[in-house]
């Protein structure tokens, strides 16, 4: 095989196989995310979570931990009572992302969201107290 030969068709083969490899390894990657919900203990709790699409609920009574595990993952919490304040704290590997609180008497909820980022770049991440009488735009809208 001539060397012009080899640079016609070998090299973009090359160069194909070295750009997929990169994209391969620099794709989002799912993030395990883990709600945890402290406060007065026994506490009601629901809520729901988004995960990659599809809903699920999330309910038990304070302490409690939820693990989501996806790509793009949107959580809201209440207390279902009507005293004892609940924190949630939102921790993806050993960092927290974040935490809020609904007040006492509970009259807030706490949502957050967060979002896998390309290769290198940690994912992005939200966690807002909002108010629970009424539709409240998110002061960062998911992406």
């Amino acid at each position: 095989m001539s060397k012009r030969r080899f640079f016609l068709v070998g090299l973009p083969v090359v160069l194909a196989l070295v750009v997929g490899g990169a994209v391969w390894f620099a794709r989002p990657q799912k993030n395990v995310i883990i709600i945890e919900v402290t406060g007065r203990p026994g506490l009601a709790i629901n809520g729901t979570a988004e995960v990659d699409g599809g809903s699920q609920e999330l309910t038990g009574a304070v302490p409690a931990q939820f693990v989501l595990e996806g790509y793009r993952v949107t959580y809201s919490m209440a207390s279902a009572e009507h005293t004892g304040e609940v924190r949630v704290r939102a921790v993806i590997g050993d960092a927290a992302i974040g935490s809020a609180t609904t007040g006492d008497p509970p009259t807030r909820g706490v949502r957050g969201w967060v979002k896998s980022g390309w290769g290198w770049f940690p994912p992005k991440h939200w966690i807002e107290s909002f108010d629970r009488q009424g539709e409240q735009p998110w002061l960062v809208p998911p992406p």
